[in-house]
C-alpha cells in the first residue's frame, strides 16, 4: 500500500492501544534517509574508508560479513576529538549547504502529531540528527532541546536522543561501535531504559524508521514489555522501503516479519513506503472517533465520485488542464509540454484520469500504474514519497519529453487529515538542468496549479459549506 491504501483494517489496530492516553514516537534512520543523510551501512562504510582502514569494496565486504557495529571500531583510531570531526564529516558528507537538509514527511508528522497532544506525546530518535528540532523550532517558533543524558522533559518541548547528537558542530554522547552499546547495556539503569519503561507505562509506542538492529533498544523494550499494562501496545511500523526489495519479494516475507515480530512483543505493521508510516502517525489522534474513516475509504470517495461523473469531469478537467498548460508554457519558457492529472483509486493504483490534449471516453481507456517509491513510473513515485520528484528520462526514439516535474495532491477532508490522493505530472521537451536554475519560479506556479486541484478534487466528494 501507499498512503492512499492504508486500510480501516490498518488503522483499527491502533484503537484502544494505549495511544489515546499518550503516544511516545521513536524514529530511525527511515526518516533522515528521505531527508538526504546515509543508512546507517553508508555511514558505517564512510567512517571506514575516511579513517584509511579499508577501501570502499573492502568496507561493503566487511558490512556483509560481520556485524556493523564491531566492523566499525576499525575506523575509531584516533582521539575524541578526531574521532568527533570523523563522525561529523562522515554523516554529512555532499551536505552542501548543510542548511540545506529538508524534514522528511515523518519528521512533519512525528512533530505535527507531537504538537497536537504535547502533554501526552513524547518525541525519541535513534537519529544523530536534528532534524526534529528544526521542525519543531519553525512551528514554534522557540528553541527546542536535545536531550542527550535524560529521561525527563527539559524546557516546554524536548526531543531525546537514545544515541547522541551529531551536528555538522558538535558531537554529543554518541552510541555507535560495538564498544559503545557494550558499555550502555551494562548500565541497568540507565536514563534510556528509564525513559522507555515510562513510554510503555503511560501509553502506545509507535516505531517508524528503524530496521530494530540496535542491541541496547532490543534489550531495553524486551525488558520494558515485560510490565507494560496489556492494552499498552507497543507497534513497529515496517516499510518495504526499508528492507529494499521488491513488492513480491516483501509479499513473500510478510508472514515472517508478521510472527518474528510478534513473537518479541511488538505489534507489526506491514506498509511500503516510509511516507506511509507518516500518515499512520498523523492518523492516530483520530481513530477513536465515530466518524473516522480510513484513509483509503477517504480515496475511494473521491475515485468513485469520478466515475459516476466521468463524462462530465473528463470534459471539464480537459479545460482546466489546458489552461493550466498555457501558463506552465511561460514559466518552464517551453513550446509544448503534456499535463496529467493522476488519480489514487483506492486500490492499490494510479490512474492517468486526464491530460490536457486528450478527452478519454471509457473507463477501459485509463491506464492504471503501481505506486511506490521504486515505482517505474514517475507519478508513482511522487505519491509515495508525498513530495515533488523531478526526473529526466531515458532516451527513446519515440519519446517527445525529456523529463518530468510530479507533484502530489494532499486532498483535505472536512473533519480527517489530509492525504495525498493525486498527482499532477508535466512532461517537458528539455532536460531538467535547462529549468532548474529557476526553480523559484516554476515550483511556485505549479504548487498554485496543484492546490487548485486538490480543492477541485475536494470539492467532487464534499460540499461548499463543508469546505
Amino acid at each position: 500500500m501507499s498512503a492512499p491504501d492504508i486500510t480501516a483494517e490498518t488503522m483499527g489496530q491502533f484503537r484502544d492501544s494505549g495511544v489515546e492516553k499518550h503516544s511516545t514516537i521513536l524514529l530511525g534512520a527511515g526518516a533522515s534517509i528521505t531527508s538526504g543523510l546515509p543508512s546507517w551501512d553508508d555511514f558505517a562504510i564512510r567512517l571506514l574508508v575516511s579513517s584509511g582502514s579499508v577501501d570502499e569494496d573492502s568496507a561493503e565486504l566487511l558490512l556483509k560479513r560481520q556485524d556493523p557495529i564491531i566492523a566499525v571500531e576499525a575506523a575509531r583510531t584516533g582521539g575524541e576529538l578526531e574521532w568527533g570531526q570523523q563522525l561529523r564529516d562522515a554523516l554529512y558528507t555532499g551536505v552542501k549547504p548543510l542548511n540545506s537538509l529538508s524534514p522528511s514527511p515523518l519528521h512533519l508528522a512525528a512533530v505535527g502529531h507531537y504538537l497536537e497532544r504535547q502533554d501526552s506525546s513524547s518525541l525519541v530518535t535513534l537519529n544523530f540528527d536534528v532534524l526534529l528540532e528544526s521542525v519543531l523550532e519553525i512551528e514554534t517558533d522557540g528553541e527546542p532541546n536535545s536531550v542527550t543524558n535524560s529521561a525527563e522533559r527539559i524546557g516546554q518541548h524536548s526531543v531525546h536522543h537514545l544515541h547522541g547528537i551529531i551536528t555538522p558542530d558538535r558531537t554529543e554522547d554518541v552510541v555507535l561501535t560495538l564498544n559503545d552499546f557494550t558499555t550502555l547495556i551494562e548500565q541497568q539503569d540507565s536514563w534510556q531504559v528509564n525513559f522507555l519503561n515510562s513510554a510503555v507505562s503511560k501509553g502506545s509506542l509507535i516505531i517508524a524508521g528503524t530496521s530494530y538492529r540496535d542491541p541496547d533498544l532490543r534489550q531495553w523494550l524486551h525488558a520494558a514489555l515485560k510490565n507494560n499494562p496489556k492494552n499498552h501496545k507497543a507497534f513497529v511500523l515496517l516499510a518495504r522501503e526499508g528492507f529494499d526489495v521488491s513488492k513480491t519479494g516483501f509479499e513473500k516475507l510478510e508472514r515472517a516479519l508478521s510472527n518474528q515480530w510478534s513473537a518479541i512483543g511488538l505489534h507489526p505493521v506491514l506498509m511500503q513506503d516510509h511516507t506511509d508510516a507518516a500518515q499512520i502517525i498523523r492518523e492516530l489522534d483520530y481513530v477513536k472517533r465515530d466518524d473516522y474513516i480510513s484513509p483509503q475509504e477517504r480515496c475511494r470517495l473521491i475515485w468513485e465520485a469520478h466515475v459516476r461523473n466521468f463524462d462530465e469531469l473528463q470534459a471539464q478537467y480537459v479545460h482546466e488542464l489546458s489552461k493550466n498548460t498555457e501558463m506552465l508554457k511561460q514559466v518552464f519558457n517551453v513550446e509544448k509540454l503534456d499535463l496529467t492529472i493522476w488519480l489514487s483509486n483506492g486500490d492499490g493504483g494510479l490512474v492517468r484520469w486526464a491530460s490536457q490534449d486528450r478527452t478519454y471516453r471509457t473507463l477501459d481507456a485509463l491506464r492504471v500504474v503501481q505506486t511506490g517509491h521504486d515505482s517505474p513510473w514517475i507519478a508513482g513515485q511522487a505519491l509515495a514519497k508525498d513530495d515533488q520528484v523531478v526526473r529526466d528520462l531515458t532516451q527513446h526514439p519515440t519519446r517527445r519529453w525529456k523529463s518530468v516535474v510530479a507533484f502530489p495532491l494532499p486532498v483535505a477532508h472536512p473533519q480527517l487529515p489530509m492525504v495525498s490522493s493525486a498527482v499532477i505530472t508535466v512532461g517537458l521537451p528539455i532536460e531538467q538542468q535547462g529549468y532548474e536554475g529557476d526553480s523559484e519560479i516554476w515550483a511556485d506556479v505549479v504548487g498554485e496549479i496543484a492546490n487548485e486541484w486538490a480543492f477541485r478534487l475536494y470539492k467532487s466528494v464534499y460540499s461548499d459549506d463543508e469546505a
